[in-house]
């Protein structure tokens, strides 16, 4: 690949799935990389490979973005930073309704989902408006379109990511940053295997299930194109269209159901 880039990108959530597929794609371009998590064994190890193969630095910090003090620490090395690229991809995925979830829980997404982006969003922005470039990568959800039971506080914080990237670029793309909301769907990676979801098996999986690096490949080629949204594949380009057609009590009464049913399979 022609190595197209140069400066810094700092990428949360950096140890597998979609952030380390970032992170390749941005160090086969030329970038130096700050990659952020709790995985060291593994940030360390994607740094060692990435250093070797591509002749760039990669650098590690790791960081619960959930913890104040530590989120704190790293918005403050941020505002430091002349950064090219912002990717905030830190999150996890729920599965329990939200009574069932403790309040405790349910506030922790929202800070490592919404807080920490804005954050480091906001840190970030001196530097890359002095320069008059950057792109900032919000890596949200297809479940920003399509709210669900047992996923209350996921879907609402993906939500806020779409609209968050939404306003910031009207604000920002006359002043040359770029900005995307990412709307994966189903992809292969360990967000899914860590719900304990079984993901390629079956039918469709090569029509449903995405390659992490599929999903990457696709983000950074539309970045900039004038569109925020980024829905990659067109399956799921489909279903967010039919998720437009729908009549909203037509899609609750379906949604809930179908969710009963898996309760009752014990699901």
């Amino acid at each position: 690949m022609e190595r197209t880039g140069s400066g810094l990108a700092l990428i949360t959530g950096a140890s597998s799935g979609i952030g380390a597929a970032f992170a390749r794609r941005l160090a086969e371009r030329g970038h130096d990389l700050l990659l952020t998590g709790r995985r060291r064994e593994k940030l360390e190890e994607l740094a060692r490979e990435l250093e070797a193969e591509h002749s760039i630095r990669a650098q590690v910090v790791i960081a619960e973005l959930s913890d104040g003090r530590e989120l704190a620490a790293l918005e403050e090395r941020v505002r430091g930073l002349e950064l090219a690229y912002l990717v905030n991809n830190a999150g996890y995925g729920q599965g329990r309704t939200f009574e069932e979830e403790t309040i405790a829980g349910n506030l922790r997404m929202v800070e490592v989902h919404v807080l920490a982006a804005m954050r480091l969003t906001h840190a970030a922005l001196p530097g890359m408006l002095a320069r008059g470039a950057g792109a900032i990568i919000n890596v949200a959800s297809l479940a920003a379109l399509f709210p669900l039971p047992h996923n209350v506080a996921y879907c609402s914080t993906k939500m806020f990511l779409m609209a968050f990237s939404e306003s910031l670029y009207m604000e920002l793309a006359p002043r040359g940053i770029v900005v995307q909301a990412l709307l994966p769907g189903f992809t292969r990676s360990d967000f899914h295997r860590r719900m304990g979801t079984r993901t390629y098996e079956g039918f469709g999986r090569g029509l449903i299930w995405m390659p992490a690096e599929k999903v990457v490949r696709i983000a950074l080629a539309r970045l900039g194109n004038g569109r925020v949204i980024c829905i990659p594949g067109a399956f799921n380009r489909f279903l967010a269209l039919l998720r437009h057609l729908i009549p909203k009590r037509a899609y609750y009464r379906a949604v809930s159901r179908g969710y009963e049913r898996l309760a009752a399979r014990g699901r």
